[in-house]
């Protein structure tokens, strides 16, 4: 992979870290799910012939083209992928677009002002929140208040419910901001909603091969041609992902209905990973006291033909998530994509993607007014409590209609006809609303009109690039502890041989290479130039006066000459003569 030479993309994808966009890894998150889905369809579907990655390591860019070259495999003519490091941001200008898989917009703003080559106008920076409750991310958006961030930068919101937290959370930021120091923030980014996709083609089969996959997986889990199955798909962590209680305590309600009506056998298929040893023995144990009437079965959900397969095998989808964690929630959209009815919380983002009586049932919830959970946040902002033990109990507060999931259930597992004219709907609403090769277009879209924002924007004055004013919280160490050591390294600084300096010319390449071989140096040894290094020792070695630091025969090619020095003196080869004479050694 080399550096681009020209532009043929609107965007440059960030690559954080390998996992950000895959999910081959023995966790999978949600989030890891979505940027894979993104990633792949932006391969597919934007009809670019390169693409872009910024990355910090062409380790991390080798894994983007990995899924790239995956997905265009077979193409008479595969598009080309260009890493661009993170040093050479500036040239995202050459694209117009800089996209990161979370929220980190403020960091790679300020990546952007502290580059002397990139102009606050010369790209835009936009992100994508996925959940946004965990103090970090919220730390993250927050801080683009008072980032180098503009209104051609944006913070995409895949929901409504995500673009309310996000404004509320900016809104509260700024009269703080005011409050304290009568500052009005004037530049915001802009908070778009895009909602997260999937692929319909993936999942919407055609009659044979849905029945293919119905066949095996009822096989498989020794279902009898009968029974209905209720799908649950995802993480297994009854804390910070959904307490599976209240769907068991409502499926028991209507297995027991539906013995009295003498109607079909209701089983429970819970695909997913168990978050924890604490997960998988409680959850276990839950299933058999609070839903003994319903079998249930646990299939592991991370194998690519479970993610693929369960859909086909099941007659209900049902989340009833209850977390402050989630945000948009991308399974009950694959259920729909798969055709299935869904039974689903009226909460957060499953409100905006499920029609109440169209795709599926919404259960109503109920959570405690503002100012109820003022103890809950302190304990976990002043580390009393831990994430986990946060959301959980947040959770723990949010009502859920339990009845009302129970006659959902049954009038499902009653009525065929119902499941089939409602899975109809709603595979139909996400062929419309959420098929990536959709929702590509829009993205897009939405990267022309920042750059046509930033077209018309008018000249930002960044002011001068002094090494205070490049990021004012990540200054140069050097910097901010100037005052630390008893003098400051600068040209005019002399050199004279140090105590541990051999005085033959033979031995003091073996020196250098010993020192440079101890431990504690070897994350420094790509920096050091070693035959500046070795000509300075030499030269230093047989001059009769001290020698300059800033003696050009000395300097080479090196960029920090300073921090060699420093090195070599903390090594005992040299020794300085400094300006103060109380430090000299006589």
């Amino acid at each position: 992979m080399t550096e681009p030479q020209y532009p043929a993309t609107n965007c440059v994808l960030r690559v954080p870290a390998k996992d950000s966009y895959s999910t081959s890894g023995p966790t999978l998150m949600g989030r890891q799910a979505a940027n894979e889905g993104f990633l792949k369809a932006w391969f597919k579907h934007s009809g670019h012939h390169e693409f872009w990655c910024l990355a910090r390591f062409k380790e991390e860019a080798q894994v983007f083209a990995r899924i790239g070259e995956a997905v265009h495999i077979g193409n008479a003519h595969p598009p080309g992928y260009r890493w661009l490091s993170q040093n050479n941001i500036h040239r995202v200008a050459e694209v117009g677009t800089a996209y990161l898989p979370g929220p980190q917009v403020a960091d790679v703003a300020w990546m952007r002002r502290r580059n002397p080559k990139a102009q606050a106008t010369g790209f835009s920076i936009v992100g994508m929140t996925h959940t946004s409750c965990e103090l970090p991310i919220q730390d993250a958006l927050a801080n683009m208040l008072t980032a180098p961030v503009y209104p051609w930068d944006a913070q995409i919101c895949p929901s409504q419910s995500v673009q309310t937290m996000v404004q509320r959370l900016l809104d509260d930021e700024a009269a703080w901001l005011h409050e304290h120091t009568g500052a009005v923030c004037a530049n915001r980014p802009q908070l778009p909603i895009v909602p997260l996709g999937v692929d319909c083609d993936a999942l919407d089969l055609n009659p044979a091969a849905k029945a293919q996959h119905r066949q095996h997986w009822r096989e498989h889990w020794g279902l009898n041609p009968s029974d209905v199955c209720v799908l649950y798909m995802g993480r297994l962590d009854l804390r910070t992902k959904a307490n599976l209680y209240p769907m068991l305590d409502a499926l028991e309600l209507a297995a027991q209905t539906l013995r009295e009506r003498q109607g079909p056998q209701l089983s429970l298929v819970l695909a997913g990973w168990f978050a924890s040893e604490w997960d998988e023995t409680t959850l276990r144990a839950a299933v058999l006291q609070a839903c003994p009437s319903v079998r249930a079965i646990f299939e592991d959900g991370r194998t690519p033909e479970a993610r693929a397969g369960v859909w086909h095998a099941a007659d209900v989808f049902s989340s009833l998530v209850d977390n402050i964690q989630e945000t948009f929630g991308l399974t009950p959209i694959e259920a729909m994509a798969a055709g299935l009815p869904v039974v689903v919380t009226d909460y957060d983002g499953y409100r905006e993607s499920v029609r109440e009586g169209i795709d599926g049932f919404r259960i109503r919830t109920w959570q405690p007014a503002a100012g109820q959970g003022m103890d809950l946040i302190d304990a976990h902002s002043d580390a009393i409590s831990g994430y986990r033990d946060y959301v959980s109990k947040a959770s723990a507060y949010v009502g859920i209609d339990i009845a009302q999931a129970a006659a959902a259930y049954t009038q499902l597992a009653l009525d065929p006809a119902l499941r089939q004219r409602m899975g109809a709907q709603g595979r139909q609403r996400a062929r419309t609303q959420y098929d990536w090769a959709g929702l590509v277009p829009r993205y897009m879209d939405l990267f022309s009109e920042l750059g046509r924002l930033r077209q018309a924007a008018v000249t930002v004055t960044q002011g001068p690039h002094s090494i205070g004013a490049r990021h004012p919280r990540r200054s140069d160490p050097y910097h901010s502890f100037s005052h630390y050591p008893s003098a400051t390294l600068s040209p005019d600084l002399r050199l004279r041989p140090g105590p541990l300096l051999s005085p033959h010319a033979a031995e003091r390449e073996i020196q250098l290479a010993a020192m440079l071989e101890r431990p504690v140096y070897q994350n420094i040894q790509k920096s050091l130039d070693q035959p500046m290094l070795l000509a300075l020792l030499s030269r230093t070695a047989t001059q009769s006066s001290p020698v300059p630091v800033q003696d050009n025969a000395c300097q080479g090619n090196s960029e920090h000459l300073q921090r060699q020095v420093g090195w070599l003196i903390k090594s005992g080869l040299v020794q300085a003569v400094s300006a103060t004479p109380s430090f000299d050694t006589p």
